[in-house]
């Protein structure tokens, strides 16, 4: 491709150099440049693109995106833009050939509650003879491919990609969770959803948005590239989201003032139940994730699925057969008490599946979770007083501590503790805290393991991953477990 047929959507645009050259790709990652590249300067959390500008050349790119004023050299190119994170997202659409004006594209973001949804709208879909892919934070599927995810929402270059090859298995329908690094880093720019729909917002990610405005706003961007809106009316946060926005919108919720709702909703320690009305006709819906947030999810992707013409039976058929990784999942282990993993990290998602289970668990409800480090502090305190308030005893232990001690998170969590009644023990290494956790259970309590969810790793210092899934080490310590004790 030549550079300059790459440039045509580009605007504000200052060149130096040849553009009636042929490039060989696009990259964002100077350690991944090749001989005849492009290298797109964009700026991370902590770093610079500009700093990497000349390991870019010196690996061969013959052409430099960059917004910053440099040092130029001969032989290479330079291309001057207002924002390179809006050029690099209007460059890969270019060279992938536009896919997502291709498919049909459902946006998913909120706080809590993308993942389940962008699950139960696929699966429905399928159900109902839909081609359709998925992009979020667990994994990336079309067809009969399963693709790894590396974060909620790709960078627009990878995204592009991934729409691409979507396109190219014959897919018609994406479902993504667009998440608010993804609106604020403009990694979704140039894409039109057909639906965007809003679950929820709370406290999250401040160590990035650094205020509640600043989020909401982050998560209004998606409607603002959006033909409908489909909103969780129940939420505090939604009559301002739809101030903010000028779209054709529907509602969900358990509240009556909403245009779709259930009713009868019947939480039990493995499944919800609950009716709806759909076309007049009213309906008993079971999905086998506990918890009323699991209602909220259902309602929305019906929504969306209705308005591709699912019909009933594929939508109660997929509903309950859902199983979602380490969400709300219940650990099939043949015990007297029951172990559930769920991906809650944040105070909102913590309390919402603590209270849940309150009401259909019959024994004790033990909390065994920690926090992430390199992320904001002030929520970790706010989960420590969350778990102490709510659940009958507690174990702390570490999450992913990144570049942090995990005894300085966890003293975080117990300044929370300390402000409730509640029982607790802190033990850092986390297998040994599930342990300690299944070994005092007793029949009918409940072991709720939050935190990770699908994650298969820790994530310790300076990137390192070591492998651990709460769910296998679960399983393990189960098979070791005699009938009453651990030993």
């Amino acid at each position: 491709m030549l550079l300059q047929y790459l440039l045509e959507n580009l605007t504000n645009v200052k060149v130096s150099g040849q553009t009636n050259i042929e490039i060989n790709k696009i990259e964002y990652d100077s350690k991944k440049i090749t001989n005849g590249d492009v290298f797109v300067a964009i700026n991370g959390y902590k770093e610079n693109g500009k700093e990497y500008i000349q390991e870019a050349i010196d690996n061969g790119a013959i052409a430099i995106v960059t917004q910053e004023e440099i040092d130029k050299k001969d032989n290479i190119t330079y291309i001057q833009v207002d924002d390179s994170r809006i050029a690099l997202a209007i460059m890969a659409a270019t060279y992938y050939g536009n896919p997502a004006r291709k498919l049909k594209i459902i946006g998913i973001t909120g706080t809590k509650g993308k993942t389940t949804t962008a699950y139960m709208i696929r699966d429905i879909m399928l159900a109902s003879s839909k081609k359709i892919g998925m992009i979020g934070t667990i994994c990336n599927t079309y067809g009969n491919v399963v693709e790894e995810a590396t974060r909620t929402s790709p960078e627009s270059l990878d995204l592009q990609a991934l729409l691409a090859r979507m396109v190219e298995a014959g897919m018609e329908y994406v479902v993504m969770e667009v998440s608010s690094h993804a609106l604020e880093l403009n990694r979704v720019y140039g894409i039109k959803f057909v639906v965007g729909v809003f679950t929820n917002l709370s406290e999250d990610h401040l160590d990035f948005h650094e205020t509640m405005e600043n989020y909401l706003n982050a998560k209004a961007k998606l409607f603002k590239m959006s033909d409908f809106a489909i909103i969780n009316g129940d939420d505090i946060y939604a009559p301002r989201l739809m101030k903010m926005i000028d779209i054709k919108t529907a509602t969900y919720g358990l509240d009556n003032s909403v245009d779709l709702t259930a009713t009868d909703v019947r939480v039990n320690p493995s499944y919800v139940e609950f009716k709806m009305f759909v076309n007049k006709v009213l309906e008993t819906v079971k999905i086998n994730i506990p918890g009323r947030f699991t209602v909220y999810n259902a309602l929305a992707a019906v929504g969306v699925c209705s308005l591709f013409g699912a019909q009933m039976d594929a939508i109660l058929a997929a509903l309950a057969a859902l199983r979602v990784p380490g969400r709300n999942e219940v650990v099939e282990l043949n015990k007297t008490f029951t172990v559930i993993i769920d991906y809650a990290h944040t105070p909102a998602s913590l309390e919402a599946i603590l209270s849940s289970a309150k009401k259909y668990t019959k024994g004790r409800i033990i909390c065994v979770f920690g926090c992430g480090g390199n992320r904001d502090k002030d929520k970790r305190a706010m989960m420590g007083e969350i778990a102490g308030r709510l659940a009958d005893f507690t174990v702390i232990t570490s999450d992913n501590p990144r570049d942090e001690k995990p005894e300085d998170i966890i003293a975080d969590i117990e300044s929370g503790m300390k402000q409730t009644r509640g029982l607790y023990k802190s033990i850092e290494n986390r297998r040994q805290a599930i342990k300690f956790a299944m070994r005092i259970a007793w029949k009918s309590d409940v072991i709720i393991i939050a935190g990770k969810g699908h994650e298969t790793y820790q994530e310790i210092e300076n990137g390192k991953k070591i492998p651990f899934d709460d769910k296998e080490v679960v399983k393990k310590l189960a098979e070791e477990m005699p009938d009453k004790n651990i030993q």
